[in-house]
């Protein structure tokens, strides 16, 4: 199985790309290489340091195949394997960065040998007019952070809502990809740009082919919001394709449809005056500022940085007339591994090659204090003490659960009461989580059946050590046990020492 994953999934990929369907090659790209470099690595040599070696090797030559872009797969491999790793290790980085780079060039030049050394687009001829400009690529920053934020959003949406299907009809998974394409084929009748050309979409959208006529800042904007929903139903049904060619498309439509509405906007507000401090570039500018590197910095640096916060606030913690709704947080988060499954380099699976299909339930520790808003904080602190446990769930009369403490929170109560003078002398849960600024709300829980490394990567991303394992029943959270790093690594060491057993 682990051999013919590599080919099933171009296979797939081939399939998805070819009808046209509005997802990009360069996803399934990274997971081919991956996927090789795994097996390489298992035939060969089970060593973990060098095994992730192997693997940022395997994504690089992906990417780099994928783009045609050695350079891409360095920095690509360095930001999603080897810089968020956590395994030990061993060999030197002189060693891990030459098979790094190695693969990447060797890859990109059999990519040229097969497919040519055209550019991806056609970069039209442009500049940075005026220093004026430079906010203007901060403004359209701020807009595409918040348009991959809807991406990410509508991407959650769809994900979940293909899940209750399948759950409440019974319809076999197998069915969902064929639904997406049909879908996405009607959506195509009426705005056919959104359909995968390969990059030529996107020189349309750049303007960049002569005799070509371009597009109105209104259809632009339709064809941002469209694509959204195509791109998102191809994920959430099942086929095989990755988020960055579409990424490409929504990003050059969003910044034509900027650069288009700034330059009418210069143009109506001041149709007599020539001040050349408010020249703006030409729309292509702001659809692929490629040569304009400090408002490309700016821009890209504001985008991500209010993605990062978004995901950080965890803004799928939604509160229902009856309280908080922890039902509801799994499918809103802003969730990268769910965006592009490329992206999914846990390298715990390093470890051992059980990680991908251990489940949480697996894991999880079932034995943790359950406390109400009504207690009293010196109970809690005798329960911990008796149970030797650093945090506690919080759940209503009915047992849903309502929030998650730590020890560490009270500490860090006391000691902010303590310096005001303020301590009372009796105080609840419930003044704890009122008082200390919302400590008590979980960004993110994890389910009994959810892929263990996946929930261990999303508590890295939201940089919590504890999350709450719940069920779901009719749209209400039941605590049935908590995932902590002890657990997992506990439970990774028993498998590895069952499989060594046996």
């Amino acid at each position: 199985m682990s051999a013919s994953r590599p080919f099933l999934k171009a296979l797939a990929a081939s399939i998805t790309l070819g009808t046209g369907n509005s997802l990009g090659p360069e996803g399934p790209s990274v997971e081919i290489g991956t996927s090789i470099a795994k097996g390489v690595g298992s035939f060969f040599d089970k060593n973990s340091a060098r095994m992730l070696s192997l693997l940022a090797a395997g994504s690089a030559a992906g990417l780099s195949s994928g783009f045609n872009a050695a350079v891409a797969g360095c920095f690509f491999a360095v930001e999603s394997v080897l810089w968020p790793s956590s395994a030990d290790a061993t060999l030197p980085l002189t060693n891990t960065t030459s098979m790094v780079i190695l693969s990447a060039v060797i890859a990109s030049v059999v990519s040229e040998i097969g497919l040519g050394s055209e550019p991806a687009f056609k970069v039209p001829e442009y500049d940075f007019r005026s220093p004026g400009e430079l906010p203007l690529y901060l403004l359209l920053g701020i807009l595409c952070g918040l348009v991959s934020l809807a991406l990410s959003w509508c991407t959650s949406y769809m994900l979940n809502n293909v899940d209750n299907i399948h759950k409440a009809t019974g319809i076999p998974r197998a069915s969902f990809p064929v639904l997406g394409g049909l879908s996405v084929g009607l959506i195509a009748l009426v705005y056919p740009e959104i359909l995968y050309w390969g990059f030529e979409n996107v020189d349309i959208l750049l303007e960049s082919r002569p005799f070509v006529k371009g597009l109105s800042t209104d259809l632009l904007l339709q064809l941002v919001a469209i694509k959204i929903i195509a791109t998102s139903l191809c994920r959430a049904s099942g086929l095989v394709g990755g988020y960055y060619a579409p990424s490409l498309f929504i990003g050059a439509a969003t910044g034509m449809a900027y650069g288009k509405f700034i330059g009418l906007a210069v143009a109506e507000f001041y149709p007599t005056i020539n001040l050349s401090v408010l020249e703006v570039a030409s729309p292509q500018a702001y659809g692929l500022d490629y040569r304009i590197v400090l408002p490309l910095l700016g821009a890209v640096g504001l985008s991500s940085w209010i993605s990062s916060v978004q995901t950080k606030r965890g803004d799928g913690s939604q509160e229902s007339s009856t309280g908080n709704n922890f039902g509801g947080v799994m499918p809103f988060s802003s969730n990268l591994c769910q965006v592009e499954s490329s992206l999914c380099l846990d390298n715990d699976d390093v470890k051992t090659t059980y990680s991908m299909r251990t489940l949480v339930s697996e894991a999880m520790n079932t034995k943790y204090l359950k406390v109400s808003m009504c207690t009293l904080l010196t109970d809690v602190i005798d329960l911990m003490l008796a149970e030797k446990e650093s945090y506690a769930v919080i759940i209503d009369t009915d047992d849903t659960l309502i929030g998650f403490f730590t020890l560490k929170d009270i500490q860090e109560y006391v000691k902010f009461a303590t310096a005001r003078s303020k301590m009372p002398k009796e105080l609840l849960v419930s003044e704890l989580c009122l008082l200390n600024g919302g400590v008590c709300s979980i960004p993110w829980t994890a389910t009994p059946d959810m892929e263990l490394s996946y929930a261990q990567m999303t508590m890295n991303k939201y940089g919590v050590n504890q999350v709450p394992v719940v069920r779901n029943i009719h749209g209400r959270a039941y605590p049935v046990g908590i995932l902590d790093p002890d657990s997992i690594s506990l439970t990774y060491s028993a498998l590895a020492t069952r499989r060594a057993l046996s």
